[in-house]
């Protein structure tokens, strides 16, 4: 992989640890309200990044048909390919890090395990907070009295 390539994958990498570290260790602290009220702004940054290496991974070979697991797979082997796939994942992951969180302070429950695993395994973390909403819901704060 080219030095430069090797580079933005470290960046995109570490751009999120901040936030994800706050929303873990420290999820009621300000320094986890400042960083994930920026978390949106982050994701599209990345969004950004990501577009831009769809551009480079098209014209790097040929173009990645969707509907052939060979082709992905190829277009995921070249050097931009894979950045943007991994740039792709870590984006989608603080978003859904983001909604966790913020869902565990406004429902009052832990998300600890549920972060850190969508930090480092993406949506068996958010398979694992489904399940806590699931089998431990809380009372709708939303809910009124009819009639």
């Amino acid at each position: 992989m080219r030095p430069s390539l090797a580079r933005l994958y470290q960046v995109v990498t570490s751009s999120t640890a901040p936030v994800w570290l706050a929303l873990i260790l420290a999820p009621r602290s300000r320094l986890a309200r400042r960083l994930a009220a920026v978390a949106p702004a982050l994701a599209a940054g990345l969004g950004a990044v990501y577009g831009g290496l769809l551009v480079a991974s098209s014209r790097d070979g040929e173009r990645v048909d969707f509907r052939s697991a060979d082709s992905v797979r190829a277009g995921l082997a070249s050097g931009p390919g894979f950045v943007a796939g991994w740039t792709h994942m870590v984006a989608l992951d603080l978003v859904a890090g983001r909604w966790i969180w913020e869902t565990g302070l406004t429902e009052g429950r832990s998300t600890r395990v549920a972060l850190l695993l969508t930090w480092f395994t993406g949506p068996l973390g958010v398979l694992w907070f489904a399940a806590q909403r699931r089998l431990r819901p809380r009372p709708s704060t939303s809910a009124r009295p009819t009639g």
